[in-house]
This record gives C-alpha cells, structure tokens and sequence, in this order.
C-alpha cells in the first residue's frame, strides 16, 4: 500500500454539489432525485488550508480536482483554491474535470491563468449531450468553454460515446477543433455493468419521481465498445477472491479524498459508500465494515485525522490485507485485477492533440 511520504498525485473532490443528473454516477438514482443518504459538503477555503499543509502541497506533482459525487465548478473558492496551491508550487500540476455547465465565466476566464488543464466532460452535441449530462445546459457549456479557452487556457474535450451520440463524434471533434480546444478524447465507457458486475447493453433512466424516462445503450458501432465487455465471463466469484490485485493508486503515487472527508486510495472504491448500486452490495457492508476496524471516523475521515496519520495507519493497511485473503473488496478485483482490464480500455484514445 502506499505511503504518506510516496504520495505524488492528491485527487480532490472540494464539493460533492453538482449541476448534473448522469444517470451512472452514483449521486443520484440512475438520472433522477439526488440521493438521501448523501453528506453534501463543500470543503471552506479555511478548512483546505488547515487540511493540507504547504509541506504536503510543495512535495505533490499533480492535484486533480474530479469529485466521485460532484463538479469542482460547484465551488464559489475554486479560484482561490487553484492559486493558493500554485503560489506554493509553482510546478505544480493543477487539472480539473467539470460538466461545464456550471460556474461563472468570470470564473472560467480567472482559472484560464491559473490551473494547467480543464477537462470538460462533452458526450455528444446539442441535440444529444443532455440525454447523459442530465441538466446541463448547452448554451452553458458552450459560454464557458469558449471563455477558457479565448483567456488563453489549456482545454481537452473528454467524449464518452453511446449508441445515442456515436454518430456525432467526428463532428464533435471538429467543433472541438473550431473551439480551439487542444484535446479530443474518446472515451470507451466501462459502467455498464450491474451490481453483480454482470454486464447489461442499456441502462433506464429515471427522472425525480422514479418514473422511466427513457434508456441509454452501450455503442453499436464496435469501435466505441470498451473490450473489457467481452471478458465479462472472467469475472465470477473464484476471480474476484484469487486474481492478484495491482494497485492502480499505488502504482502511480495516488490517493483520493471525498468531499466528506473520507480517505481512499482511489476514487473508485469511494463510490461504493453510497448510492442505490450499491447498498446492499459485499462491498458496501465491507467497507463500512474495515471503516469500524480501522477506527471509524478518526481512523478514514481527513476532519477527524491528519492525512499522514489515515495513509499509514490501519485503515489503508486494512484495505491492503483484502487483497491477500478471500474477503476481497470486489472493487479492487474489478478494477486492478490482473487479467481482465475494462478500466484500461476505458480510458482515452486519442483523436488529436495540438
């Protein structure tokens, strides 16, 4: 497991508020009502300064802001927030991830100076980017990217393809070109998955009153379909309790903190605290389960603990040990399992960089 000291990459969730519905994240139920059990807190400008010292900040390479459950641009201190780690260090890597559909232009055109890098998550064009980024309006995301980008800022266009947009990714990549964004990537979806982790071809999506609004599928054309989905048959009970488990967040020098304060290595595994796949599931219980182990609150919660303390304490060694035994997180088996990749395939391919 990783150290406090080998920590390179800090990704940061500072709000878990969001704009957004898309029926796949773990919000909301499958598009509609924000779910119940979900803390909402947005981390003070006060508080991120106590939290994460000039000494943890001037030894990172990399602060990624891209919450689990909400949009960094939620955040009325994100400019403040970005400056203040950059002014400590300048060498800093400073990226964020947003629908694009929120926060000012103001806003936009202050982080243009500041952070090295947006990605804004764009799945399809007008007619189609609000069948997944439920709520997000286009006009919205147009103003504010063009408001970056004119201010001189780093902008990559992040495209996860379905059946209903596949149709309009090389024209998106031309829109992407005309905007001047210097990035276009097309993203292999890897969430259709249920919570048994079998593989499902659409998915319903619900509005607030848990009525079916309509459904969403994977791509028909096969190259848009992540290749993990034809190993889906590794993926069985004697899998996920012996495949050897190579730590992604490990690997790269990562950890994850949620904007409840919870400590992970990865932001995959923070997902399984809340939300209607989840419930119910081995993971959910064995989480909550290791949390109590590892001393609760002081033992995984950054407002109850130092980061120092959390990342070499019991409750990273205790999510280590399930690695080695039979009471596996199913998460970690999934997703940095040794031979079955969906995550790598996910992840993006490249149409243009400028």
């Amino acid at each position: 497991m990783i150290n406090f000291n080998d920590i390179k990459i800090l990704q940061l969730e500072i709000s878990n508020y969001c704009n957004a519905a898309c029926p796949q994240c773990p919000r909301n139920f499958f598009g509609g009502r924000t779910l119940s059990n979900l803390p909402l807190h947005k981390l003070t400008f006060a508080e991120f300064k106590k939290l994460f010292s000039s000494e943890l900040l001037t030894s990172l390479q990399q602060v990624y802001f891209c919450g689990t459950y909400g949009d960094p641009l939620t955040h009325p201190d994100i400019v403040n927030m970005c400056g203040y780690i950059k002014d400590l260090n300048p060498n800093i890597n400073v990226t964020l991830h947003t629908n694009g559909g929120v926060g000012k232009i103001s806003t936009f055109t202050k982080l243009a100076s500041i952070v090295d890098c947006i990605a804004f998550g764009i799945d399809g064009l007008e007619d189609t980017n609000h069948l997944y980024r439920r709520n997000v309006r286009w006009h919205r995301v147009v103003e504010n990217t063009k408001a970056f980008i004119e201010a001189g800022g780093n902008a990559e266009w992040d495209f996860i393809v379905f059946a209903h947009n596949q149709h309009q990714v090389n024209d998106a990549r031309e829109l992407s070109k005309k905007l001047k964004f210097n990035r276009f990537n097309v993203k292999k979806t890897s969430r259709f998955l249920n919570r048994v982790h079998k593989f499902q071809d659409h998915l319903e999506v619900y509005n607030t009153q848990n009525i079916i609004d309509y459904t969403i599928r994977i791509p028909t054309d096969p190259q848009y379909i992540n290749i993990g989905y034809k190993e889906i048959h590794k993926i069985n009970t004697d899998y996920i309790q012996n495949t050897k488990i190579n730590c992604n967040a490990c690997n790269i020098g990562e950890i994850y903190i949620g904007a409840d304060g919870y400590v992970f290595p990865c932001g995959w595994l923070a997902d399984r605290l809340y939300g209607p796949e989840v419930e119910g599931t081995a993971d959910h219980s064995n989480i909550k389960s290791l949390i109590a182990q590892s001393g609760g609150l002081k033992g995984a919660n950054i407002f109850f603990n130092s980061l120092e303390n959390i990342v070499n304490g019991p409750w990273f060694k205790n999510i280590e040990k399930t690695w080695y035994g039979k009471d596996r997180l199913e998460r970690c088996s999934i997703m940095c399992g040794e031979g079955f990749s969906i995550i790598g395939d996910q992840n993006t391919e490249i149409f243009y960089k400028t």
